[in-house]
């Protein structure tokens, strides 16, 4: 691997593209897998458009919301998180100049998080600055046993974690899933 990953997880008010975002978290990690940042933020919603399933599968209480910011002030504060680790040289395609964004991954990150998070940035007004297709620890694994006799149950991330022997305790919180991301992502590198 070369350069840093940028491991981030929403948790939301339900699995439909309507249900608001309650929480951002990130993890980035070095070329070794060595976590050198994190970031975490609950997010404020309107909780008549959240599922109370989801927010209590979440860990939600009114207390631990009660500050937290909104939507654009997350966007900024990410997106600053994020500037010293861009580690992706793109070119322009307008002026032909090269810069470079983040990479994201993630679980499940490219048909769930991403578009979220491509969402809140566009919705704000913000450039995002990250590569548009995250690397998805999801699709790494369907690869991986794709050719391998013994798999796992299912390919949620608990599960794989599980079946790497990843601790996951306090799976669904978004700071606890980044970081079992960016295990089950070494795990499955790591495998023969």
């Amino acid at each position: 691997m070369s350069g840093y990953l940028i491991f981030f997880d929403f948790e939301t008010g339900g699995l439909e593209p309507t249900k608001p975002e309650i929480q951002l978290a990130s993890v980035v990690v070095d070329p070794q897998f060595v976590e050198v940042a994190h970031f975490e933020t609950k997010i404020a919603f309107d909780k008549t458009k959240a599922d109370p399933k989801a927010l209590e599968m979440n860990h939600y209480t009114d207390e631990a919301w009660v500050n937290a910011p909104h939507a654009m002030d997350v966007v900024r504060k990410f997106a600053a998180f994020c500037e010293r680790y861009k580690s992706v040289e793109m070119v322009s395609k307008r002026t032909g100049k090269p810069y470079n964004v983040g990479r994201l991954a993630g679980h499940n990150a490219a048909t769930f998080d991403a578009p979220r998070l491509r969402r809140m940035f566009d919705t704000e007004g913000c450039f995002m600055p990250f590569h548009p297709i995250p690397l998805d620890t999801l699709q790494l694994a369907l690869w991986k046993f794709q050719f391998m006799e013994k798999k796992p149950e299912n390919f949620q991330l608990s599960t794989l974690c599980q079946f790497f022997g990843v601790d996951t305790t306090g799976a669904h919180d978004a700071l606890t899933d980044v970081r079992l991301s960016a295990a089950l992502t070494k795990a499955i590198v790591s495998m023969k």
